[in-house]
């Protein structure tokens, strides 16, 4: 790829993964707002929702892509071809649109033929998208559960069908730091066309360690980084927005686009819409 090795891409995913935090849902208008501040701040990536599930979300996704200019507009989908098409449908108006399909790869005692069938599936999802925007990014689900072996496979048929984004979500927020940081070098060791692609982390807080592990995968080569403001997400929430941007800040090696006087502006809004206020 030709991104600079030491830019940092902000993926916010507060809109999206936000609304899976029980009693939190946000209109067309707070969205709207959201994703203007968001544009505002310099965020690289904005998640807006997931046009497959509702209609509600299929028009979030649509109405945003025609406002938003700078940022690139992102929804969600299953690698069901139907949830591909919809999200083709709902990014058509945005300047920079983005599909993010995801599949499940923790498949352990399963038959060689429903291993092929996965990596069918990963092929044909990720060309789909391929096909109709060139910005995709593929996400290997529950991947720190995921046989290794398979995994890589998975990561490498994503890539060659031509996902330039591959994130490593800590689905069920179970990793450690070590074990992450361990799984992270195994993908960047053993998937061969891994330097074609940016590597990203969704990182979950159930054990209080989705910013820990965000920050050690950026010493493994990861260079997008996805999070929520004031940490929203589903369960125990995401990676907390302004302390990911903080602590890479301060590492000092890494560049970052954001405007970190925008931050608290930010939080300050996510409270007044959701009730929830900025991580401790």
């Amino acid at each position: 790829m030709s991104i600079n090795n030491n830019k940092v891409l902000i993926f916010d995913t507060t809109m999206r993964d936000g609304e899976l935090m029980p009693g939190i849902k946000m209109n067309l208008q707070q969205k709207i707002t959201i994703s203007q501040l968001l544009e505002e701040m310099g965020v690289d990536i904005i998640e807006v929702g997931y046009p497959g599930s509702s209609q509600k979300d299929f028009d979030e996704v649509f109405n945003i892509s025609k406002i938003i200019k700078n940022s690139i507009v992102c929804g969600l989908a299953s690698s069901n071809l139907n949830e591909i098409n919809t999200l083709a449908e709902a990014i058509k108006p945005a300047i920079k649109g983005r599909i993010h399909t995801y599949t499940l790869v923790n498949i352990k005692n399963q038959s060689k033929v429903n291993k092929a069938e996965v990596l069918a599936t990963i092929k044909e999802s990720v060309s789909l998208a391929r096909n109709y925007c060139d910005d995709v990014e593929w996400s290997a689900f529950d991947a720190p559960r995921s046989e290794p072996d398979f995994l890589c496979k998975s990561i490498e048929t994503a890539i060659k069908s031509g996902a330039n984004t591959i994130s490593i979500p800590d689905s069920l927020g179970l990793a450690l730091p070590e074990d992450f940081s361990q799984l992270l070098q195994m993908i960047f060791n053993r998937v061969p066309n891994i330097d074609q692609a940016v590597v990203s982390v969704h990182c979950h807080d159930d054990l209080g360690m989705a910013v820990d592990n965000s920050l050690i995968a950026l010493s493994c080569g990861v260079r997008q980084i996805e999070c929520a403001i004031n940490g929203l997400g589903a369960r125990k929430g995401n990676a907390d927005f302004s302390k990911v941007v903080t602590e890479i800040l301060k590492q000092g090696n890494y560049q970052i686009e954001i405007d970190t006087l925008l931050m608290s502006k930010a939080a300050e809004l996510i409270f007044q819409i959701t009730g929830i206020g900025k991580v401790k």
